[in-house]
Order: structure tokens, then C-alpha cells, then sequence
């Protein structure tokens, strides 16, 4: 049985030859970090390999940032603190390379393919920039009109958002209609999308708007952001783990439900003036429950491939 790690493979297009896949039942085995790097590079269409070397490329930036952030030091408040190149770089990077990966179960023809990879990593490219250069320079990226650069470069921010979210509403779309993943991955998928096209599209969520003494919109905008990593990570793990598909898909479902009840905790104590957390205020205990929703198919999927991965022959066998 082969060592190497990579989703279930979706339908290939008509001008590249079918990869021998996996008997039904039996998923490869975890290998480490560089396997699964190699195996998922491998098999990735052009497009895709741009996703993934901007994505990672964003990341590093971010991370660089954090580095910068630990040396300096510096409050993680207000619009020039090392904060946001920090998160903005790694958001917007594991975002990349995300929907990169995604395209494995949303087969295009390769020109649409290249095409919505391009806008999107553009897209994102710009935002990450604009952020650092504005901080580098110490001024306000968001919202500011200060200077003439300073309004158009926020004007084509706004401008490289809209683009980021047609590309997203088109995977949506197809995620919908034309997926080939099975269905535990494809519900993670489809509602993955969904959260995200929501954090990008909604102006609620989106806005950078602070209510009462200490409700900022900023945790609730991450958390719907990324829960297209969160689930589909979480469908790969049950897709090793040879349970039965129908408890698979009942475990995303339960998953999902627990990250719908976090973001709405979040966004109740948002829009209430509270902190997002706050471990001297009562009503945080709304966490909870959701959390649970979201940790227990975790811990199902984990020790489940654990167990499988014991069990399986190994490849001489």
C-alpha cells in the first residue's frame, strides 16, 4: 500500500491520465510533513502549485512579521501595531492555500483553472502588500484618505476584495453543483465556502467597527474565515480513519454545527460590547458547548486513524 498522503482524488480532466488510486476502504497511511508536501505537489495541477507557492510564500511574510513583532515588542492593538502584517500575512496565506487544495475536487478546464488561480492570488498578493508597505511607512492601511496614495492604494484594496470574492462565490458555486469529493469532504467544503464568502461578502462581518467598551468585529471576522481549514482538515483526518462514510459525514455535521455555534457566540459578544474572551464574565461559558461540538469528532478522527493506522498491513505485507 502506498505511503503517501493526499485526499481523495476527484475525476481528472480528459487531458491527463488517471493515477491509480487507493482500494476503496483502505486510506493511506500518515506519513510526516515532507510525504504529504511531496505527494500533494505531485498531484497538483499547475494552477494549484501557484496557490500553494503564494499561499506559503504570504505565510512567510506573516511569520516574519511575528518574528519582527517578538524583537521590537509593541502593543497587538490599534491599525500599526505589528499585529496586523502578523495576521494578514498568515491569514490571507493559509486562505491560498486552502482554496488551492480545494481545486482537487472542483474539476475545471485548465485555462478557467489558471485564470481564477491568478485573480485570486493577485487578489491576495495585494492585501498583504499594501498592509505591510502601509505599515512600513506608518500609515493606516483601512480607511484612509490622508494622502492621495494613500486613498488609492485603499481604493485598490477594496477593489482586489472584490475580486477575491467572485473568485470564492464561483468555487462556492461549483463546490454546489459540481464537486467531486465524497460527501463528508463535500458538506466541509460547501459550508467551508460558505463561512468564507460570508466573512468577505457580509458587511456585518467584515466591518472594522467596534461596539461598546469592547466588542470588536475582528474575531468574529476571523472565525468564519477559517473555517474552510478547520473542516476540510477535519474531513481528510475521518477519510484516513476507515469508519464507515455515513459516520463520517455525521461527525462534519457535528463539527459544523459546534463552528456555527462558536461564530455565534463570537458575534453575540461582538455586537453586546463584550470581549471575545473574557474569563471573568459568565456568559463566555457559551463557548463551551460549541467547542464541544468541534472537539469531539476531532478526537473521534484522531484516535479512529490512530487505531487504523496500527492495524493496517504494511506495504511487504
Amino acid at each position: 500500500m502506498s505511503s503517501r498522503i493526499q485526499p481523495d482524488r476527484p475525476a481528472r480532466l480528459p487531458d491527463r491520465p488517471p493515477t491509480p488510486t487507493e482500494p476503496a476502504g483502505i486510506p493511506p497511511r500518515i506519513g510526516n510533513v515532507r510525504a504529504l508536501s511531496r505527494g500533494l505537489w505531485a498531484d497538483a495541477h499547475g494552477y494549484q502549485r501557484l496557490a500553494y507557492l503564494v499561499g506559503a510564500g504570504l505565510i512567510v511574510i506573516g511569520l516574519a512579521h511575528a518574528a519582527m513583532w517578538a524583537v521590537a515588542g509593541g502593543s497587538a492593538s490599534g491599525p500599526l501595531s505589528w499585529r496586523k502584517p502578523t495576521t494578514f500575512g498568515m491569514s490571507f496565506g493559509l486562505t491560498t492555500l486552502a482554496l488551492g487544495w480545494v481545486g482537487f475536487y472542483l474539476p475545471v478546464r485548465r485555462t478557467i483553472g489558471w485564470i481564477a488561480a491568478g485573480l485570486l492570488c493577485a487578489a491576495t498578493t495585494y492585501e498583504v502588500a499594501w498592509v505591510v508597505v502601509q505599515h512600513a511607512r506608518g500609515m493606516v492601511s483601512h480607511f484612509n484618505d490622508t494622502t492621495v496614495l494613500d486613498e488609492r492604494l485603499f481604493v485598490m484594496g477594496a477593489m482586489m476584495v472584490a475580486i477575491a470574492i467572485l473568485v470564492i462565490a464561483a468555487m462556492t458555486l461549483a463546490a454546489f453543483v459540481r464537486t467531486t469529493a465524497p460527501a463528508p469532504m463535500a458538506l466541509a467544503i460547501r459550508l467551508g465556502l460558505v463561512a468564507l464568502l460570508d466573512a468577505d461578502a457580509d458587511p456585518t462581518v467584515q466591518s472594522m467597527s467596534t461596539y461598546g467598551a469592547a466588542g470588536s468585529m475582528k474575531f468574529a471576522h476571523a472565525v468564519p474565515m477559517h473555517a474552510i481549514q478547520v473542516l476540510a482538515a477535519l474531513a481528510w483526518l475521518l477519510s484516513l480513519s476507515g469508519l464507515p462514510q455515513r459516520r463520517q459525514l455525521h461527525l462534519v455535521a457535528l463539527a459544523v454545527g459546534g463552528y456555527a455555534g462558536l461564530f455565534g457566540v463570537a458575534l453575540l459578544r461582538t455586537t453586546s460590547g463584550l470581549a471575545p474572551v473574557d474569563l471573568f464574565d459568565a456568559s463566555i461559558l457559551g463557548y463551551l458547548p460549541a467547542a464541544a461540538l468541534l472537539v469531539a469528532p476531532a478526537a473521534v478522527a484522531i484516535t479512529a486513524v490512530t487505531t487504523h493506522d496500527r492495524r493496517a498491513p504494511s506495504p511487504k505485507d
